[in-house]
């Protein structure tokens, strides 16, 4: 069988390609009706899963259904397996076709493709694993995607991936010494595409989706087809250009004000006006860059990660712990390990304690919520809830789920909960009690 070379053309590349797709929609019918339609619309045996994630991974002739509720109530997810090309194009035509015939999506709805070659065209056979992800970062042309879906531009589910940092806020970039070493850049799955999945020999992008992407076939189809061979260029070609330098160039000084806060913390209320910091609650100038070292990565991290616009900023230093009062974050990509006061959260949160919040379209995980906080339209998985807690139409789960709160609507999947729990319009599926 002949193997690809770096220079083989388009369709040769295209052929040698697999996809693997998520689709996540509502459906119109029940999930057994979905699963017995879309079998038969396919060709393929599918399989129902209990819930999202769930340990069975899809092969190219059996997929899976499972409960996705990332998007509130109702949302689903067909995954299926890495498919060749050509028959995995045929794949999303039909489903497409299904969801506008049956159900529907919208704005928190999106559509994943995980995109790899066989290994049987390949000289090296860990070639995506391999791959220079500095230099696909800097080459991929982002732009494309939000030209055709704009909407997705500030999902927090898929950050732009044109975020870098210097490793050390003294790096001063020299074009003629470039080097991933010297860098951070995209490393979670929040953003627009994972490259956690590179190990395993593939990628996933999570740029496309939003309401009624089911009538965007010609698009969807045209992204794949560019994005692989993005990672076609990129992994044969690893070495920087000087369109990728100064591509780099560009994103380093677009975040210069996040260098210029690493260097001194007087330059975060000069660039973000609206936040302001403090240490031990005090004020003093002298103790806060004492402390400085130890939180400005934090700190950093609410911004870039958090989105965050608005709020107060304190560093308890007998605990040395971040607290946050009256934050505002709009988009938050991720915000965890951190005490949140009286906060208005959309996005994703983990391993924190929220007193008094607002959350709404949101995924929190092994998180605390007390004290009168609200939380709409969410997914809260393997949470600690308080009596004094609401939560509307949400999905809770876990087996670790400890809920004491109040439900209105939505889907207990999951947990224990208290005698003194209280539930209206809520489906619960499975349920334990705490025993006192």
């Amino acid at each position: 069988m002949q193997k690809l070379k770096a220079n083989s053309d388009r369709t040769q590349i295209l052929n040698s390609s697999l996809i693997g797709v998520e689709f996540e929609f509502y459906s119109n019918i029940s999930l057994e009706e979905t699963k017995d339609s879309l079998s038969k619309v396919l060709g393929k045996k599918i399989r129902i899963e209990e819930k999202a994630h769930s340990d069975f991974v899809p092969t190219v002739d059996e997929f899976k259904l499972e409960p996705d509720m990332s998007g509130g109530k109702g949302l689903v997810e067909l995954v299926t397996g890495a498919t060749p090309y050509r028959n995995a194009r045929i794949i999303i035509i039909k489903v497409l076709n299904w969801i506008k015939e049956n159900g529907y999506t919208n704005d928190r709805a999106s559509i994943h493709l995980n995109l790899s070659f066989d290994s049987k065209f390949l000289q090296d056979t860990l070639m995506v694993s391999k791959m220079n992800v500095l230099k696909f970062i800097l080459e991929f042309d982002e732009e494309q995607v939000y030209r055709l879906f704009p909407n997705r531009k500030d999902s927090t589910y898929a950050k732009s991936i044109k975020w870098i940092m210097p490793r050390e806020e003294s790096y001063f970039y020299d074009e003629t010494h470039t080097s991933v070493n010297n860098f951070k850049f995209a490393d979670t799955k929040y953003y627009g595409i994972n490259f956690e999945k590179a190990q395993k020999n593939y990628l996933e992008f999570r740029y496309i989706g939003g309401k009624d992407y089911e009538k965007r076939q010609d698009d969807i189809l045209y992204l794949a087809e560019r994005f692989i061979m993005q990672i076609w260029k990129s992994c044969n070609n690893p070495r920087f250009s000087q369109e990728n330098k100064l591509e780099l160039k560009k994103i380093l000084n677009k975040n210069q004000p996040l260098i210029n806060m690493l260097k001194d913390y007087k330059n975060l209320n000069k660039h973000w006006p609206k936040i302001n910091i403090l240490v031990d609650l005090q004020e003093s100038s002298q103790i806060i860059r004492l402390h400085w070292p130890r939180i400005k990565d934090k700190v950093l991290k609410l911004i870039s990660d958090g989105s965050m616009e608005a709020g107060i900023i304190n560093y308890d230093s007998d605990y040395s712990s971040l607290q946050v009062k009256d934050g505002v974050f709009k988009t938050a990509f991720l915000i965890e390990d951190v005490e949140l006061i009286s906060c208005k959260i959309m996005g994703n949160l983990e391993n924190c304690i929220l007193y008094d919040c607002e959350l709404d379209g949101a995924q929190v995980k092994h998180c605390s919520l007390y004290q009168g906080s609200r939380v709409k339209e969410s997914k809260v998985e393997s949470c600690f809830t308080h009596g004094s807690v609401t939560l509307t139409n949400c999905y809770v789960a876990g087996r670790d789920t400890m809920f004491k709160g109040k439900m209105i609507g939505g889907i207990f999947r999951e947990g224990f909960k208290s005698d003194d729990a209280r539930f209206e319009d809520t489906e619960i599926v499975v349920s334990k009690k705490i025993k006192i």
